[in-house]
């Protein structure tokens, strides 16, 4: 059985611009103080911090984690993420982790000026991939003829050792994301689906939030606090279906209109009341701790984990994985 290596934090979706960065330092610092690998740190229009910019504070603060970056071609050639990724890892001596998408709000995507398809941003997306693999894998001129990106003879210096190059995700779950991230070698990641691990696709990573404590009637007290139900909130997440062409999040919003707090624990109410993109886990610790471990007997390698800014949360986090042996005790 190939084991859990990466475990992987969202930066928190804090809508209050002044608590934005607390909030993003804190869980960097806790991701760091329990040992797990990173921060994911989201991209877009509407996110308050350039996520480059915040990839070097998160480094500059912690000693051991590494940041998980988002990157749309829509925002960045690939010269430059290639670029970035190799200052930073000569700086920090750390690994850069690159969470490639598509996906942005399509008010955004046509305020950018993008007028490509949902398949065709995933095409680009496959030749942006070879570009930086590319150039971080050699310092040879790259000669590169696509349809989106043509290269000649362009160069990056110094080269990173492959110890240390990047390692690629793609969050989607389409049939076009699906063929490029085979294409391209990347780490395929999905949602957390309804049935658990029995409604897993043959994809390495996973992402769902997880509220746990002691009893399963502690931890649904905890969840129902920490995302209490908000008819206005509801609205929000219809205004934003209305503004998207993702195959996750279409799906996800179908399977919330009829599955609900479910005695298997998994919760739809953070998604549908627009707290969180993804669903949650929610049990005693032994219960989430089980499931975490089929979960990895069925081939997932890496948990992109959404989680509160709380120390609490990462002190129940942190149990739950020794628990099913997915991290040593100290």
């Amino acid at each position: 059985m190939k084991g859990c290596t990466h475990i992987f934090v969202i930066s928190p979706r804090t809508r209050d611009v002044n608590n934005y960065w607390t909030d993003i330092c804190k869980v960097a610092e806790l991701s760091d103080k329990y040992g797990l690998t990173g921060i994911l740190l989201f991209t877009g229009n509407d996110t308050y911090l350039e996520p480059w910019a915040v990839a070097q504070e998160v480094l500059r603060r912690t000693t051991s984690i590494s940041p998980l970056v988002a990157v749309n071609p829509i925002y960045m050639h690939p010269f430059t993420v290639a670029k970035m990724t190799a200052s930073l890892v000569r700086l920090y001596r750390r690994k850069i982790y690159l969470n490639m998408v598509t996906g942005t709000a399509l008010s955004h995507q046509g305020a950018m000026g993008d007028q490509l398809s949902h398949d065709e941003r995933y095409d680009r997306l496959g030749e942006y991939i070879e570009i930086v693999k590319g150039l971080l894998g050699s310092t040879r001129p790259l000669n590169f003829g696509g349809y989106y990106y043509q290269t000649h003879q362009l160069q990056l210096f110094p080269g990173i050792s492959p110890e240390i190059a990047p390692e690629f995700l793609i969050s989607g779950q389409s049939e076009a994301a699906r063929r490029v991230c085979l294409a391209t070698g990347s780490i395929g990641m999905q949602m957390l689906p309804a049935r658990l691990e029995d409604g897993l696709l043959n994809l390495p990573a996973v992402h769902f939030g997880v509220v746990s404590r002691e009893s399963a009637e502690a931890a649904w007290e905890a969840a129902n606090a920490l995302f209490p139900e908000n008819k206005d909130y509801r609205a929000m997440l219809e205004y934003s279906m209305a503004n998207t062409d993702s195959a996750w999040k279409l799906r996800m919003k179908a399977d919330s209109e009829h599955v609900g707090a479910a005695g298997d624990g998994y919760w739809l109410v953070p998604f549908a009341t627009f707290q969180a993109d993804c669903p949650y886990l929610v049990g005693a610790h032994e219960y989430v701790a089980e499931t975490l471990h089929r979960l990895v007997q069925r081939g997932v390698t890496t948990l992109v984990l959404d989680i509160p800014a709380s120390e609490e949360e990462f002190v129940h986090l942190r149990s739950v994985l020794e628990k099913s042996k997915i991290i040593s005790p100290n």
